[in-house]
């Protein structure tokens, strides 16, 4: 067993509305509160986005316990 293997990413049928608890940015993960929870979360891209406090998203998948967003369409 590979300790340190990458976990697999899951995309989702349909996204989720969160909102940005901290801030995140590429290669800069933050948290996000999705259904009353705070999780970890990182860009679902390697975009230049810079998301901030209070700043709704759509979550689009997980790896492992850490959730992929991008910012919501208006």
């Amino acid at each position: 067993m590979d300790f340190f293997q990458r976990l697999p990413i899951e995309i989702f049928s349909q996204s989720l509305s969160g909102v940005v608890e901290e801030p995140i940015a590429p290669r800069q993960p933050g948290r996000v509160r999705l259904m009353g929870i705070s999780w970890a979360a990182r860009l679902a891209t390697d975009s230049a986005f810079n998301l901030t406090v209070h700043q709704p998203v759509a979550v689009v998948g997980r790896q492992g316990n850490t959730l992929l967003v991008q910012p919501q369409a208006d």
